[in-house]
């Protein structure tokens, strides 16, 4: 999948080839390729070594794409999602991401706070991250050694960056202060699919490396300035042990009875938290963890109505509809794709 940015770093033109399917080699430990996905679980294996975990949570086909640079310890990617998706992830603890939105057509959640396209997302470490991404996001990312950024941030540089490292959280800029930093992304990414041959000079390279740490230093010197602590919302945290109950209890349906006795709120609490965050109700989010669990067994068991059954889906003709107004196609497509059956 090709994609068009225009200079405020929007996608304005999609295609649906893809290109540099085999990813060519730029020197002995460098990558540049683009590859498009119709399966969510898919999309999150394609950024190598972010060890990442996708759910859908909004109905209909999934279609997404990753472009991504991977040179001298340094990854930039863009990547594209259509669908709602709980995404979860983590990294190594020598190494700091940086998520730049380019288009965020409505509020997320990162780690517990709405974020919006001027949030600035950082996250280091095996403590990961989870974020709740809107539908249509294009997200640019960033991942780089942290050594690299010391000469760049001056005084008490180490102890800046265990500071920022040391929780997953929103750093809000505001347009002119992120602006910089999007379009660097926004124009490189646009570079490289109009002349993908700069990928292979290295001078221009090192070039677009040394630019991003700029830029990167730059907005993270602002959080002397900009950083909040970022404290986990009596919604964020009835949200996460909601769906700890629900994996935890996979062999048996959750009602929202169960939830709020599990957690002992009130029914209408459970619905608030649910609302105010996902924009969705209890019932709807119990049942897309039903859908997503079919899916997944789906590689595994023998029948689409073993799957079915296990995660409580009874009325199969119900249950086939529900799962392609969710997945864009049958149960039982997915089952003979998987299965690679005719």
């Amino acid at each position: 999948m090709h994609v068009f940015l225009n200079h405020h770093g929007w996608l304005t033109k999609m295609q649906t080839q893809e290109y540099h399917k085999e990813a060519p080699k730029l020197s002995d430990a460098a990558t540049f390729s683009s590859q498009t996905s119709r399966d969510f679980e898919e999309q999150a294996s394609l950024l190598m070594g972010w060890n990442q975990d996708y759910a859908q949570l909004s109905s209909g086909a999934f279609i997404g794409y990753v472009t991504d640079l991977h040179f001298d310890d340094m990854h930039l990617f863009l990547e594209f999602t259509n669908q709602s998706l709980f995404q979860n992830g983590q990294l190594n603890d020598d190494v700091i991401a940086i998520g730049v939105p380019l288009a965020l057509n409505s509020p997320g959640i990162f780690c517990g706070t709405a974020c919006n396209d001027y949030s600035l997302h950082i996250f280091s470490g095996k403590d990961g991250f989870e974020f709740y991404s809107p539908m249509g996001l294009i997200m640019a990312g960033i991942t780089l050694k942290r050594s690299e950024l010391i000469p760049l941030l001056g005084d008490n540089a180490e102890q800046l960056l265990n500071r920022l490292c040391a929780h997953s959280h929103l750093m809000n800029l505001g347009h002119q202060k992120l602006q910089a930093l999007r379009d660097l992304m926004s124009g490189a990414f646009e570079m490289l699919h109009k002349h993908p041959a700069i990928a292979f000079d290295h001078q221009a390279m090192s070039s677009l490396k040394q630019n991003i740490l700029t830029e990167v230093a730059n907005c993270l010197c602002e959080s002397e300035q900009c950083e909040q602590q970022i404290s986990m919302t009596k919604c964020w945290s009835i949200l996460g042990e909601s769906r700890q109950f629900v994996h935890e209890h996979c062999d048996s349906p959750i009602s929202v009875a169960d939830l709020c006795e599990h957690l002992d709120i009130s029914r209408r609490s459970l619905q608030y938290s649910f609302q105010q965050y996902l924009n969705t109700n209890p019932i709807a989010y119990l049942r897309a963890e039903r859908l997503n669990g079919v899916r997944r067994m789906l590689k595994t068991a023998n029948s689409v109505t073993e799957a079915a059954a296990h995660w409580g889906f009874w009325h199969f003709g119900h249950f086939a509809q529900e799962y392609k107004k969710m997945f864009g196609e049958l149960p039982s497509a997915t089952f003979r794709r998987l299965h690679q059956l005719n």
